[in-house]
């Protein structure tokens, strides 16, 4: 009996459902030779049987559907077909269901119940009205564009939960091919192949100090050399901020071999706040500390800048909620403009299509 199971099992693909439903010996054998050649049966007529079953009346379960009662006997006699058992007694003066559609008919019930359940929380992922997004970033990215990106979806999809993720290449990049993340923004300082990606800004290397630090009394902007003269406070070199750096070979070798080493921007304000060093940012980074009380001055020798990349698996659509969020960002990227130091070069058109594509 097993081998026999499970060779139903293999074959009948979603009309394994009515073995359970039927549970018996003569309807098992009527459902093992539908699922070895006979696969016509269609919701529709698992719905014109419940109606009739619920009417005890052709006309009216035909009135109830908005269908011809010829239509309806029809879509009856297919399913009994199908089924090889007739479903209905019709012997008698009224209608009525033999026993296996006494049998059949709650576990019918059933189907169409959750049949309806599942198109409407389609339709609610399809219409933004709830949802789940994950995305993992740059710390920067999400403090200064997301955190006000998912105000903005709160208000217009309130039931659209987000979980924010402060991540490096490294480890977005993994998120997003592990499908663990929706779409990642980070800097990408290589192509991967199974992830496709769109510019979404850039921003502009300076140097982060506190107040009365020596380069406070330096004009802007300050070269990489002269930032030798001071104690320098890195991030980890896993760290895309600190990466770009690394490989650029116009930037003095010292400055690639930080005194101090950070692992998180959070541990970076109170370092700074205790006078300990300076630290080069891009200016989004930087833009916190800055609200925070510290000087920002444009680097340059070289002009270095920051690309961050909005990325997602190749070939495959953002779920609605993750649009919408998308979405939202674009309207968050706006306010960005007025900044000297950023170019925001991604539009609302660009990310829309590159989040359907």
């Amino acid at each position: 009996m097993e081998s026999i199971s499970a060779k139903i099992y293999s074959k009948m693909n979603n009309i394994d459902v009515y073995i359970e439903l039927f549970n018996s010996i003569k309807l098992a054998a009527a459902v093992l030779s539908m699922a070895l050649g006979m696969k016509n049966i269609t919701f529709k007529q698992i719905r014109a049987f419940a109606t009739v079953a619920r009417e005890r009346n052709f006309t009216r379960a035909a009135e109830s559907l908005h269908v011809t009662q010829s239509t309806l006997t029809s879509a009856i006699k297919l399913l009994e077909a199908e089924i090889g058992l007739p479903l209905f007694d019709r012997s008698t003066r009224t209608l009525a269901l033999t026993p296996q559609g006494e049998r059949f008919l709650p576990r019918a019930q059933r189907l169409l119940e959750e049949l309806e359940d599942s198109l409407d929380d389609l339709a609610g992922l399809a219409t933004g009205q709830w949802g789940y997004v994950t995305v993992a970033g740059a710390a920067s990215f999400i403090q200064y564009v997301l955190a006000p990106a998912v105000a903005v979806l709160a208000k217009k999809h309130p039931g659209i939960a987000v979980r924010l993720s402060e991540d490096t290449t490294e480890v977005a990049t993994r998120k997003v091919l592990a499908s663990e993340a929706d779409f990642g923004v980070v800097t990408l300082t290589e192509k991967v192949p199974q992830l496709e990606s769109i510019k979404l800004l850039t921003d502009r290397y300076g140097v982060v100090f506190p107040r009365h630090h020596p380069l406070d009394k330096k004009r802007e902007p300050i070269t990489w050399a002269e930032l030798q003269e001071h104690t320098v406070i890195g991030l980890h070199p896993n760290n895309g901020i600190r990466s770009l750096i690394d490989r650029q070979a116009d930037i003095p070798g010292s400055l690639k071999r930080p005194a101090y080493e950070i692992n998180a921007m959070p541990s970076l304000l109170p370092l700074l706040e205790q006078k300990i060093g300076c630290a080069a940012l891009p200016s989004m980074a930087a833009a916190p500390l800055v609200a925070a009380g510290m000087q920002f001055k444009r680097l340059t020798q070289p002009d270095l800048y920051r690309q961050l990349h909005v990325f997602k698996k190749k070939n495959r659509s953002l779920t609605p909620s993750a649009l919408a969020l998308l979405q939202a960002t674009a309207e968050s990227l706006q306010r960005l403009r007025a900044n000297r130091d950023i170019h925001v070069h991604a539009t609302e058109t660009t990310l829309q299509v590159f989040g359907e594509a």
